[in-house]
């Protein structure tokens, strides 16, 4: 005991003690009992709520899934003239292929034929294996993508669609070539 009270100190001190002592748990009769009383009730509807058969819930409506994407074609889906569901390429593989095909025959026929004054008839007249063979290479080129279903991205100024217009501006020249060596029998160029 390090300090020393007076006896009326330390009654003053209880009784000071004894008073907050008596107001706080007046305090807690009134506030916090109720409290704690609705809290009880609460906890036993809940467990009422939770003892009780719950609703079945309804079975999620079942999502269609998306059609899977093929990874590869026949070569009759190639050589068909429309273009198989799930492909890669804007057009179909006779129109990709013929495209490419009058791309290089009219790029290589306008060049020769310029170069030597020869007919198309002629010049196909004279190297028959080597056209034969480009041409066998070049759809072989363009049948192997399109079997293994492989999308050519597009590059700049490079896209499918140009290759198709291309494609079909080069049949088209290819044709009035042709045509006009035919009916005229001299060099078109």
């Amino acid at each position: 005991y390090f300090f020393k009270f007076s006896h009326s100190t330390t009654r003053r001190a209880l009784l000071t003690a004894m008073s907050a002592f008596t107001v706080a748990s007046n305090l807690t009769s009134r506030v916090a009992l109720p409290k704690a009383r609705a809290a009880r009730r609460t906890a036993r509807r809940a467990t009422a709520v939770r003892a009780s058969e719950e609703p079945a819930a309804e079975p999620a409506p079942e999502v269609p899934a998306a059609p899977a994407v093929p990874t590869s074609f026949t070569l009759a889906q190639a050589f068909a003239f429309s273009g198989p569901e799930g492909s890669n390429f804007a057009g179909s593989g006779p129109e990709i292929m013929n495209g490419r095909l009058a791309m290089l025959g009219f790029v290589a026929a306008a060049g020769a034929e310029i170069a030597t004054g020869e007919p198309v008839y002629q010049q196909f007249g004279e190297a028959q294996a080597p056209i034969l063979l480009t041409i066998a290479l070049f759809t072989a080129a363009s049948v192997v993508p399109f079997l293994s279903n492989t999308k050519a991205e597009d590059a700049g100024m490079w896209t499918r669609e140009k290759e198709l217009l291309n494609g079909r501006a080069a049949m088209i020249g290819m044709l009035a070539l042709l045509g006009f060596e035919a009916v005229k029998h001299v060099p078109c160029l």
